[in-house]
């Protein structure tokens, strides 16, 4: 595993060698812009100002990818003609039968979709991105797969509505949930250091992105490491987690149906809103976003452990992980960002999950404990009293921990 790891980890033509800590173990950036998204086959969408490499990493990628590869610019007059036609798909509207359509998308061994000003492009065809992202051609209410042996992703940089140009179509909220990984890649906590600039300025004469390297190409390795990580087991607390960041940040105290989700646009402008807790800042997380924080995670461990870092639990990398996952994904007030943080989503998301991450922190012992007494068939109510006693939120936890014990025993007594 350490070497295909270390083969599409190298410091390509895009240089960012900043060194983050991440439940407590040392990353790269590009460990966590580049190989954990293709490990897990997520879909990440890149924002930041011009000319800070975001065409120059595209380049990186299709080298990696080489022929596997479908590159597009988007712009207002694109059209699915010219995608189709890229991707060998032009006869796509002239095909009479389910036959001749399997033959012609099955010939699409595309791996790789990056597109360049994603925003610029019409809705429509925005879709049709998405789709390619996730490995699927839908046509005529019937879905075909791409790319190879079950594996595609996506790459697309654009802006998102937050006072940038933002081209003629912004990428709504439902859009941004199919983007698992959203990083402003210019911000001071994530960009380049100033040795990688100096770098650059040396050794660099031309501001054009340099070509793809043919020699780069990694598509086995990518293809390998991600066989080993859908084998990966997901640790045994991290359903739990799920739970509570779906179902538990939808509480409200004092509202009638105690749920956000239930005043839907309303929220957070309604009455019963307690000012002292994070109830109108933050909705529930989707379980595409809860389900990417997931997968980033264990791909993050796959990269520690080639790396010979021992990952205790996950949990301290769960929560460090969701950095890159919830801070632009559509899920914090807009207004909490512009008038208490002045615009900065990562500010914003520090001051909410800081307090998210403490709870969840406090209460792992107790959830572990619970779940191995619940796979017994066992409901260990002194527990699951420290976990939730009466409504709220983390009484949706509570339940499902419940779930799975009575689940277990009555799979006992049937034996």
């Amino acid at each position: 595993m350490k070497e295909h790891v270390d083969r599409i980890s190298q410091q390509g033509s895009y240089l960012n060698s900043r060194r983050i800590s991440l439940g407590g173990i040392p990353f790269t950036m590009r460990d966590v812009l580049v190989t954990a998204p293709l490990i897990a086959g997520l879909n990440v969408y890149l924002i930041g100002g011009t000319g800070e490499g975001k065409t120059q990493l595209s380049s990186d990628l299709a080298g990696l990818f080489g022929e596997s590869t479908c590159i597009a610019e988007g712009r207002p007059d694109f059209e699915l003609s010219d995608l189709f036609k890229q991707l060998n798909l032009s006869k796509l509207r002239d095909a009479v039968s389910d036959q001749e359509l399997v033959e012609l998308t099955g010939n699409v061994d595309k791996c790789l979709y990056y597109v360049d000003e994603l925003n610029r492009c019409p809705p429509i065809v925005q879709n049709y991105f998405f789709n390619f992202f996730d490995g699927k051609l839908v046509h005529r209410g019937k879905i075909f797969r791409l790319g190879k042996h079950g594996y595609s992703v996506g790459y697309a940089s654009g802006n998102i509505g937050d006072g940038a140009y933002v081209g003629i179509s912004d990428v709504d909220r439902a859009l941004k949930d199919r983007m698992h990984l959203i990083m402003k890649v210019d911000d001071p906590a994530l960009c380049t250091t100033e040795n990688d600039d100096g770098e650059i300025f040396e050794n660099k004469k031309d501001p054009r992105a340099t070509m793809p390297q043919a020699d780069k190409g990694a598509l086995e390795s990518i293809l390998a490491l991600h066989q080993e990580f859908r084998q990966q087991e997901v640790p045994l607390v991290f359903p739990a987690l799920g739970v509570f960041l779906h179902k538990g940040l939808d509480y409200l105290e004092n509202t009638g149906r105690h749920s956000k989700r239930a005043l839907d646009q309303q929220w957070p402008n309604v009455k019963g809103i307690r000012p002292d807790s994070d109830e109108g800042c933050v909705m529930p997380l989707s379980k595409r976003a809860v389900l990417g924080t997931l997968g980033l995670t264990q791909a993050l461990k796959m990269i520690a452990e080639a790396n010979d870092h021992e990952v205790k639990g996950g949990v301290p990398l769960f929560l460090d992980a969701m950095q890159f996952t919830v801070p632009y994904s559509g899920v914090l007030s807009p207004a909490f960002i512009a008038q208490e943080h002045g615009g900065d989503a990562y500010s914003a998301y520090d001051a909410v999950f800081a307090g998210i991450a403490r709870e969840v922190t406090e209460k792992t012992f107790d959830l572990e404990a619970a779940l191995v007494y619940a796979l017994q068939g066992i409901r260990q109510d002194d527990i699951l009293s420290k976990i939730a006693s009466g409504e709220g939120r983390w009484m949706p936890v509570r339940r499902y921990i419940e779930g799975v014990a009575d689940t277990a025993a009555k799979a006992r007594e049937s034996k």
